[in-house]
């Protein structure tokens, strides 16, 4: 059973002089690096790092950032001095397909020599089917870059999680943030 700690989590993060998130609902997840982080429209539920775990006092996630953007929400969170980036966001749709080719142009003059890693249909652990499409690119700033992204569709709301990094940060616990993510998701 999820416990809201809502409160605490907004006293905790005003103590760490992290902005605090407006939209959606944090939940004690069993993990303590991890956060249960619940939206009501749409419904669903998304496994987020932590601020820190209190048992190692390890950081997770440094900065927590709600935008929205004409009708799209997006709950950001970012790791090593805003070199990575994880992205939660849900937008009215229907098609994939075109909310894929949007994020695709959004970093498209940024990138070059576009490499598609993925770009299927998967099942994830909690048995939803969902599409996966990433790639690697040489960025502007001369480094091999990744974009990872996992779409889910229920009626008429898609939800996806993103990642953009240089591509050699992918490994130990971002990549563990990343697929726990991805396969913690349920709609609810």
């Amino acid at each position: 059973m999820r416990r809201s700690f809502a409160v605490g989590v907004v006293i905790l993060l005003t103590l760490l002089n992290v902005p605090v998130v407006q939209a959606g609902t944090y939940y004690e997840h069993d993990h303590p690096s991890y956060w249960w982080y619940v939206e009501k429209e749409p419904a669903f539920s998304a496994v987020i790092p932590s601020g820190v775990d209190p048992k190692t006092n390890k950081s997770g996630g440094e900065r927590y950032t709600q935008k929205s953007i004409f009708g799209m929400e997006i709950l950001e969170i970012s790791f090593k001095d805003d070199t990575i980036i994880m992205e939660v966001i849900h937008q009215p749709g229907k098609d994939i397909g075109v909310v894929k080719e949007s994020l695709k142009a959004r970093y498209k003059p940024l990138v070059k020599d576009v490499s598609i890693i993925a770009d299927r249909q998967i099942t994830t652990s909690n048995s939803i089917i969902a599409h996966f499409y990433a790639y690697e690119a040489m960025g502007a700033h001369g480094k091999k870059v990744m974009l990872r992204s996992v779409f889910f569709q229920k009626g008429n709301s898609v939800v996806y999680l993103t990642m953009f990094l240089d591509a050699d940060e992918y490994d130990g616990d971002i990549r563990e943030y990343w697929l726990r993510a991805v396969n913690g998701f349920e709609w609810d």
